[in-house]
């Protein structure tokens, strides 16, 4: 895909405040600044105070003290692991990682095996690659370990992923025709990929190998399969009796949207932009034809001056909302400067672009 674009860098660093400039320079001057923007010291505020509690818990949900959403934002803001006041706070993370890996999970299933692997090791570390912890011994770990499961199952090309939940005890009504087959899960590994794990990939990209990239690459292609629209938004719901329930849902898929039909409301539009820079990391995405409709999509929202200005609802900013989902597109910029969206869009947009151009180059 060839993309030409005109260069905004040096207006978003005229104009947009510390934790934008870092994030497209990493210069020292403005590292000394980051960490004064009041949103960076609001967001290593929760860390701080999760690494003097020495609090793992909580890990996966909307709430702005889940750690997901702290480190997601750490990172969205500039964060990494080279700034001596952040990687403090995250000794912690990195060491609970490293024992966890060693813990052995139940021999049954059950949710909390689930949850051990999902949960605890990719949810939590789903961000760490983009932070700077890439090379950690338990996130080379949990990356090899999620390539080697996704990649068994996507390269079969299979989207036939659920099973007749009617001869299951305890499956309501309504869920029966979406219980995902045990198979794809009986090891407590789940097999079907998700946001998280796309961050984790993307944030580790470049480091892996030829043969991992590859198989990087089969796991992102499968979702613009002909197969995947077949499967539901929430992916479906997982089976382990033995608990206080049997069913539950655990994890989303990636929602695309149908550009086609442009069948979608603004509620859908939330996570566009966060999907498409995550999504931009991958070859098998960026040839996809989804992907050259979302951008001619999001094009339609440039200025005369080749900036961007997308709608409010497409660059939320919102308490207690998902970062994966795009709940969470603030970049330490005053949400009273009358520049406000256009300094946003402007930088998501151009994070979109650049990889885009970048990676098609190397890719040449």
């Amino acid at each position: 895909m060839a993309v030409k674009i005109p260069d905004c860098i040096d207006w978003l660093l005229d104009t947009a405040e510390a934790p934008i400039r870092h994030n497209l320079t990493r210069s020292a001057e403005d590292t000394i600044s980051l960490l004064k923007n009041i949103e960076v010291s609001a967001w290593l505020m929760r860390l701080t105070e999760r690494a003097k509690a020495n609090e793992i818990g909580a890990i996966h949900g909307s709430h702005d003290y889940r750690m997901e959403n702290i480190l997601g934002k750490c990172w969205a803001l500039g964060l990494y692991k080279e700034i001596s006041a952040f990687a403090d706070k995250m000794s912690f993370i990195v060491d609970y990682l490293n024992r966890h890996i060693q813990i052995p999970s139940t021999e049954e299933l059950n949710f909390g095996k689930l949850y051990h692997f999902r949960d605890c090791e990719k949810v939590l570390a789903c961000f760490l690659p983009q932070l700077g912890y890439y090379d950690e011994p338990a996130v080379l770990h949990i990356i090899r370990q999620r390539i080697d499961v996704l990649y068994n199952f996507t390269k079969q090309k299979r989207y036939d992923i659920y099973v007749d939940g009617a001869k299951l005890k305890g499956v309501k009504k309504d869920w029966q025709p979406y219980i995902i087959n045990p198979d794809l899960y009986a090891d407590g590994h789940i097999a079907l990929p998700d946001m998280h794990d796309f961050i984790l990939f993307a944030g580790v990209y470049s480091f892996l190998s030829a043969e991992e990239q590859g198989k990087v690459e089969i796991i992102a292609a499968w979702i613009f399969g002909d197969g995947y629209d077949g499967i539901i938004r929430r992916y479906g719901y997982f089976y382990a009796p033995g608990g206080s329930y049997n069913v539950k849902a655990i994890i989303f898929k990636l929602h695309l949207l149908n550009f086609q039909d442009m069948t979608f409301d603004k509620g859908d539009l939330v996570s566009l932009v966060f999907t498409v820079f995550v999504l931009s990391h991958f070859q098998a995405a960026r040839d996809s034809i989804w992907f050259s409709q979302a951008l001619t999509y999001l094009v339609q929202y440039k200025n005369s001056a080749g900036h961007y200005i997308f709608p409010s609802h497409m660059i939320t900013e919102k308490p207690d909302s998902y970062v994966i989902f795009g709940g969470h597109m603030n970049v330490g910029e005053n949400r009273k400067n009358k520049a406000y969206s256009e300094i946003i869009s402007t930088y998501w947009m151009e994070r979109i672009l650049q990889n885009v151009v970048e990676r098609e180059g190397l890719k040449s």
